[in-house]
């Protein structure tokens, strides 16, 4: 079951089922996310559903960003910008030719050649299969300051927190919204390093929390917008799960935020509210395409059958 705490207000606007508690049922929180699901007809032009960027891939690490990607085309986005070092970016090529890949990261003139791109983004993800080469790190924060002026929504995984655990004001005075991804060994190692409720997710940050474990949870500065879930998974952990959900949150954030303004929740701020809805969407689809793949592959399953249930698990929770 999952508890989101949200007043009776936003309820009312969609006309859902009233409820004598703050409490919202999964069936209530989908219909929010359905509400933020672009139609497929021929008013759109290439690009709408969503133009994602994806920062990572290294010589050691060129499957994460594959997974991200290529998750976010499949949920629904329409292109995806992998920005990898040089060393990865044919064999990020050679698992699919829908990747748009860019080995610049490593590059002499990195930032000056990638910033350019980012005018087309409207989700960027950082950190799947980034690696922590120094230099890429130091490539990687000016990015950042790119990413903070040009006021693009940021998801941060995998060695892209390990970066901001190491600086978090890379983060700070965001005004577009942010959301960080760690799992249990991240988020603890994130707690120790910084005091989350003063340094990152305060009154005036922009950022949001999906803490990732048995249970996935929703961390914000905004508590009514607060969720936890455990629908869906399995004991399977194998590697790239979380990529899979990083590049599906970017592309449903981009659509929750392109709805904000039919997601009114009283006086609230309707970027928490939207990078809400966009961690639940994910959550819900990654846990359930684990469930599936794990009905079928049991021990064996792989990050590469759980993609295969993305259309799946997508037309029986979103589609309406």
């Amino acid at each position: 079951m999952l508890s989101l705490r949200i007043n009776k207000t936003f309820l009312n606007h969609f006309n859902l089922k009233k409820i004598l508690t703050a409490q919202m049922n999964t069936v209530e929180v989908m219909k929010l996310a359905q509400l933020c699901i672009p139609a497929l007809d021929n008013s759109k032009h290439k690009g709408q559903a969503g133009r994602i960027g994806i920062i990572g891939g290294s010589l050691e690490y060129t499957g994460a960003p594959y997974f991200a990607g290529i998750s976010a085309l499949k949920v629904g986005a329409d292109l995806v910008h992998i920005f990898c070092a040089s060393q990865a970016a044919t064999v990020i090529k050679s698992y699919s030719p829908e990747l748009i890949v860019h080995p610049l990261l490593d590059d002499e003139n990195a930032v000056e050649k990638i910033s350019p791109w980012f005018e087309r983004l409207h989700v960027i993800v950082i950190g799947p299969g980034l690696g922590r080469d120094s230099n890429i790190f130091s490539v990687t924060a000016e990015l950042i300051e790119v990413i903070r002026e040009k006021q693009i929504p940021l998801v941060l995984d995998a060695d892209g927190l390990y970066l901001i655990t190491e600086n978090c004001n890379l983060i700070q005075d965001f005004h577009s919204p942010i959301i960080l991804t760690p799992n249990k060994i991240e988020f603890e190692r994130l707690s120790n390093k910084i005091d989350i409720s003063s340094k990152l997710i305060h009154e005036g940050s922009n950022i949001t929390i999906l803490k990732k474990g048995e249970f996935d949870e929703v961390l914000s500065p905004v508590a009514n917008v607060q969720w936890n879930s455990n629908i869906g998974g399995s004991g399977r952990r194998c590697g790239g799960q979380g990529d899979i959900l990083s590049g599906s949150l970017a592309t449903f954030l981009h659509w929750t935020l392109n709805a904000k303004e039919n997601i009114c929740i009283g006086e609230l701020d309707k970027q928490f509210i939207a990078s809400s809805i966009a961690c639940y969407a994910a959550s819900l689809l990654v846990r359930k395409c684990n469930e599936e793949a794990f009905k079928r592959k049991g021990r064996s399953m792989l990050a590469t059958d759980m993609i295969e249930y993305i259309h799946t698990v997508f037309n029986e929770f979103y589609e309406k």
